[in-house]
């Protein structure tokens, strides 16, 4: 499976996990948080690749949250052999 989702627009961590939910299934337990998305993501036993684009507004509006994000990413991809990340301006 290959996501590719647009960051254009999004200026705080809700905004993320609303675009993610156009995206992916998300539980309705989902808690709204780095923890919780670690969790949905870890979980993904399919080859799975998520591209993100336009992430420059994003690093700007939100810089401390999309550092810890994509530390997360890079952690999961670690982790979790099926998943791959990518951000791109």
């Amino acid at each position: 499976m290959k996501y590719e989702i647009d960051m254009a627009g999004l200026y705080n961590p809700d905004d993320l996990y609303d675009r993610l939910e156009e995206y992916i299934e998300l539980p309705e337990y989902f808690g709204r948080n780095l923890d919780a998305l670690h969790d949905v993501f870890s979980e993904i036993a399919e080859e799975t690749e998520f591209i993100f684009t336009n992430v420059q507004e994003a690093e700007v509006m939100m810089s401390k949250y999309m550092r810890n994000f994509k530390r997360m990413c890079d952690a999961l991809q670690k982790e979790n052999t099926h998943l791959h990340f990518a951000f791109q301006a």
